[in-house]
């Protein structure tokens, strides 16, 4: 059986951070840090031991900041050398940066500098928000020289430390109210020559649709240029979930326009599923003007019963693609319905739903049974 993610920081883990810390703090009471990191591990998700980790290392460090980031950045794995006997790394250097962002408020400029250091060993998105969150003007006057940073690294934190919606991260509620603080960021960004960055401009792109759908299309219409695929990737990367939003000004600038079906068929196999089988069905559809080579995109949802009873869509992806010679479309599909972390299932109705460029065209129930 596989190890616990949250392992990442487990004992022995620990004892490594604690080691290295140790080489380079005469005065690091190295024992006594682990009886603080290590209290009730197990009970712990792997972000709650990152917070104890830090308070240990708030216990134990120097109380002077600048001496403590010193330690810490001499305590790091060089990049080149990533194994546990070198230094600091991994999943290890997420405390690391923790700290300096936690506790480095008071001193910005060598705080962003230590997470400059960390951020290559394992990104510091995490730590920097506490000090874009403390003085804003500050952190982002860092990042806008930091987009023009020679390591992809660094750059790449520009993008992922400032989304407002960081998944694992606390919110940034100035940037998710307004969009224009950290766009300037990403304008600078959006062609850079390392694919790591502008996944990361994307994905904030992303966090921005969920507040600011409209703004972010109008943005990106500006951005479109269909001879570049480079550029063309991330904007359709960004606008992934107004496209499962169906939201139509999206769909239209990315060339998928609604147009009327005919013959719609939406078929499932097995609509008695039981609990670890996999939904299977297909969809046929033809365009009424039989438009051949018009670009779709085949979306579907479960609508998941809930414990009260009720029903909560899930929207998937299924199909980008283009109308056939008749200007017809069929695919088939299987979805697990199988345990995961983020979702409990209850036996009784559900339904499945098929979209065509954000709008619906069929939907049908089906059954669950065998959940205990």
């Amino acid at each position: 059986m596989a190890e616990p993610f949250k392992n990442e920081l487990g004992e022995k883990r620990i004892k490594v951070i604690a080691t290295h810390l140790a080489e380079h703090d005469d005065h690091f009471d190295e024992s006594a840090f682990l009886n603080q990191a290590l209290s009730n591990l197990d009970d712990l998700s792997l972000m709650e031991r990152n917070r104890q980790i830090v308070e240990a290392m708030n216990t134990f460090l120097p109380s002077d900041f600048v001496q403590a980031k010193a330690i810490i950045v001499n305590a790091l794995a060089p990049i080149e050398q990533q194994v546990d006997h070198k230094g600091i790394h991994s999943w290890l250097a997420v405390p690391m940066a923790e700290f300096l962002g936690r506790h480095g408020t008071g001193h910005l400029s060598e705080a962003m500098d230590g997470l400059a250091k960390a951020t290559p060993l394992f990104s510091s998105e995490w730590g920097i928000r506490h000090l874009i969150d403390h003085d804003q003007s500050a952190a982002l006057k860092q990042l806008h020289e930091w987009t023009e940073h020679t390591d992809e690294h660094v750059r790449r934190l520009v993008s992922e430390g400032s989304r407002p919606r960081l998944p694992w991260g606390f919110q940034l509620k100035a940037f998710i109210e307004d969009p224009e603080l950290t766009f300037p960021l990403l304008e600078k960004l959006k062609d850079d020559p390392s694919d790591y960055v502008r996944l990361s401009v994307s994905n904030h792109l992303n966090d921005i649709s969920k507040d600011h759908p409209d703004y972010l299309q109008q943005k990106l219409t500006e951005w479109l240029k269909p001879e570049d695929q480079k550029r063309t990737r991330l904007i359709k990367h960004a606008c992934r979930t107004l496209i499962k939003q169906g939201h139509q000004p999206t769909l239209k600038m990315l060339g998928f326009k609604p147009f009327d079906v005919e013959g719609v068929k939406l078929i499932i196999d097995n609509p008695e599923l039981t609990y670890g089988e996999s939904l299977k069905f297909m969809t046929v559809f033809t365009s009424s003007d039989k438009n051949p080579n018009a670009d779709v995109i085949v979306d579907y949802a479960i609508h998941f019963k809930k414990a009260n009873g009720s029903n909560s869509a899930k929207v998937f992806k299924w199909k980008v693609g283009k109308l056939n010679k008749q200007g017809g479309f069929n695919a088939k599909k299987s979805h697990a319905i199988k345990p995961i972390t983020t979702r409990k299932y209850y036996n009784g109705d559900h339904q499945l739903e098929v979209f065509l460029n954000g709008k619906s065209i069929a939907i049908m129930p089906f059954t669950l049974a065998g959940v205990e």
